[in-house]
């Protein structure tokens, strides 16, 4: 049974503090790991397998589990060589259990399949760092710690056997900003879904995130047959848009515009964007999903992916309220910004220059990470300057962790000044206090102080005027991989804040049990008694006890929680909320119709039942169906059809639109207004080195389909997508 009671969620989490002080058995660390890549006579064969042309390669083994911190249960082999300027690697996985592998395009959704992974920081832990992913298949996904939207052409081939699986990959040294070393940090990894195993090349007992570079291997004499460029290519972007749609939609159009990034050092950039577009439909974000908060959204316009990434570098936060939330800034005309590393300093400067309006902000950040300790601090400053308007925000963050006792602290400090802002004192925030951080326990105590004018325009800040303590703690068991029970996960969470009326601003108690079983089956128990003070003053309740049973669903991979391509789950959520009581309900399935073909199916339902004289009891509802194609690795086409009716829930910020109807015309979105919409939208895309097209009608994220079709095409000149 979950406890409901305040006291709870703390005495768990001071039991769990204290058994972080005793004595417990330390498995064994591999000693320090390094190689020399060697180089090959020719291009090894890059059909999936090993044969003769990899025999000068040099050979690993991924011995060690990290999720279960012993000896992996099944056999990885990986070979490691170099020829004109590429990285050759090879993985041969031995697999008992069923091989996990829906994806076909490449993309993101690669790492929701069994995968194999190569991590590379070319400048220790320091610079930038990157991951190339594949799954048994062959799809391919990569990261860059420098741009969110890194897609550089490479190759990765995948093969399944009788005994498992294996991937051949070539890397080109030149999509990677190395800044002239030839003596690279690196991991290799390798995630299976059925066992939550997660088998590495390097292991170290201390070490409490496996993307933590600082227990890396080496790999030496990277670009053996004559030193890389240490300056990459400059990447020129321009693309060309065409619009068709009615009249009354605003008429056929084009436009044209570009996005660049020019090298200025090894591993700095000038990013510049010139009359920039944001019809890219990426992704439908609409939700009904109760909160008491305002809902944040993914950037996807590409000089934020790029110019974004040096900023909001906090050690930690709580509720983590953000002095630069890009989404926040509208369209603007023309961007410039400056980023990169030197060292052991990451740092970014932006200026987007927008109809009578300006925002820019600036950030620079040390960090030091290596196997006895990790510490950080970031500066940074926000600013907006539109028609009678002024903000600006500084803030600095800072933390420091001890690796081997795995105690640590952080403190973070805000300032926000400006037009709106009438009393300095209250325009400040500062959060901060000691925690204990390992890959399967965290506690930490905290205390929190935000004023009520600490708002930055530019930012996002789930709530304001609060002053007060919490505790959390996480902490996972993980069992054998072919038991029954794979894992159990507990968080809890205690906090209780005052406002600047000595009254009581926010609590929550929260307590949430996962219980990952064998065969890809989820529990999840989640008990929330949640308080928060409304914008009127009033102290009303946002509850969100709730039950999830899933397949396919929320497997833990040590660094996120990760579905599958084809989950499927039923999720009931209730309790007191605003006026009354909610009742909400959440059914998804996503079906392998046939190997290149998925489909999605989801039915949302919140029923507000209210007790407060003038408000009725209402329902809304989500109904939304999917259809993904992945015609080949580059190229997907997917339609999408959905619908939202009924009024919309209550949040705590925002009185609800009773007899205002001018609100909901204003916004649909505003608490209480009805909505009865519906949208479809279909997309092409295709990505292949340095041109990338979209066809598309409408657009996911608009609550009703607007009649229009955009053809657009991007041409990379230079160096590739996001490199």
């Amino acid at each position: 049974m979950l406890l409901k009671q305040g006291i709870a969620p703390l005495c768990v989490a001071l039991l769990m503090f204290l058994e972080c002080l005793l004595p417990i058995a330390a498995w064994p660390a591999t000693p320090g790991t390094a190689i020399d890549v060697p180089v090959l006579p020719a291009p090894p064969s890059m059909s999936g397998t090993v044969d003769a042309s990899w025999s000068k390669a040099e050979s690993l083994t991924l011995d060690m589990d990290f999720t279960y911190h012993r000896a992996a249960t099944e056999a990885t082999t990986v070979y490691v060589g170099q020829e004109n300027g590429y990285l050759d690697i090879a993985f041969v996985a031995t697999q008992r259990e069923t091989i996990t592998q829906a994806q076909v395009t490449n993309g993101s959704s690669v790492v929701n399949d069994d995968y194999v992974e190569v991590a590379l920081n070319p400048q220790g832990t320091h610079g930038f760092a990157y991951a190339f992913y594949a799954n048994p298949r062959g799809a391919r996904f990569q990261t860059s710690s420098e741009n969110t939207a890194y897609t550089p052409e490479w190759s990765a081939v995948g093969v399944t056997t009788p005994k498992g699986y294996g991937v051949t990959m070539r890397i080109p040294l030149r999509v990677i900003r190395n800044g002239g070393s030839s003596t690279w940090r690196a991991q290799f990894i390798r995630y299976t879904i059925a066992t939550n195993g997660l088998a590495v090349w390097t292991y170290a007992p201390d070490a409490s995130n496996i993307t933590d570079a600082s227990f890396y291997g080496v790999l030496r004499n990277v670009g053996a047959q004559g030193p890389t460029k240490t300056r990459p290519q400059p990447r020129v972007q321009p693309y060309a848009l065409g619009e068709l749609t009615p009249k009354w939609n605003g008429g056929d159009t084009s436009r044209v515009g570009l996005d660049a990034s020019l090298p200025i050092t090894p591993t700095a950039s000038f990013v510049t964007s010139l009359h920039p577009d944001y019809s890219n439909v990426e992704i439908d974000q609409q939700t009904i999903a109760p909160t008491a908060f305002a809902r944040q959204y993914q950037e996807v316009r590409p000089f934020f992916t790029q110019a974004g990434s040096f900023f909001n570098q906090t050690f930690s936060c709580n509720n983590c309220p953000e002095s630069l939330y890009t989404p926040s800034i509208p369209v603007f005309s023309q961007g410039y910004a400056v980023e990169g590393t030197q060292g052991p300093v990451s740092f970014g400067a932006y200026d987007a220059i927008g109809d009578a309006r300006t925002d820019d902000a600036a950030a620079a950040t040390y960090s030091l990470d290596n196997t006895s300790e990790i510490e950080s601090i970031s500066l940074q400053r926000v600013a907006a300057d539109l028609p009678g308007i002024e903000d600006d925000t500084t803030t600095m963050d800072t933390g420091y962790l001890n690796q081997q006792s795995h105690f640590g602290a952080y403190f973070n400090f805000g300032m926000d000044r400006g037009t709106l802002v009438t009393d300095p004192q209250e325009a400040n925030y500062f959060e901060g206090g000691p925690f204990y951080n390992t890959a399967t326990t965290s506690v930490g105590i905290i205390y929190q102080r935000i004023g009520s004018q600490y708002d930055p325009l530019d930012g996002y800040v789930p709530i304001n005027n609060v002053a007060g303590y919490e505790i959390g703690a996480r902490r996972t068991w993980n069992f054998s991989p072919s038991s029954l029970l794979h894992d159990i996960t507990t968080f809890d969470e205690y906090s209780r804040y005052g406002n600047d009326e000595d009254e009581i601003g926010e609590t929550l108690s929260y307590e949430q049990v996962n219980f990952d079983l064998r065969d890809l089956l989820t529990l999840q128990l989640v008990g929330s008694s949640e308080g928060v003070r409304t914008s009127d003053a009033e102290f009303l309740p946002f509850n969100g006890n709730s039950v999830l049973i899933g397949y396919r669903y929320g497997a833990t991979n040590q660094s996120s929680a990760t579905s599958t391509n084809t989950p499927s789950y039923i999720e009931y959520q209730s309790g007191l909320y605003y006026h009354g009581m909610l009742d909400a309900w959440t059914y998804l399935t996503t079906l392998q119709l046939a190997p290149r073909f998925h489909l999605t199916l989801q039915d949302s339902e919140d029923r507000y039942e209210s007790v407060y004289t003038g408000e009725e009891t209402t329902t809304q509802w989500l109904e939304r169906a999917s259809l993904d194609w992945q015609i080949n690795r580059w190229m997907q086409f997917d339609v999408g059809v959905r619908r939202i009716i009924g009024p919309n829930l209550p949040n705590a910020y925002q009185t609800l639109a009773l007899e205002t109807p001018a609100l909901c015309e204003n916004d649909p979105y505003y608490p209480g207004c009805s909505i009865e919409a519906g949208n479809v939208s279909l997309a092409l895309h295709f990505l292949e080195a340095h041109n990338e097209f979209y066809l598309v009608y409408g657009d996911p994220n608009d609550l009703s389909t607007l009649p229009a079709l955009y053809f657009k095409w991007i041409r990379y000149i230079g160096a590739e997508k996001g490199t």
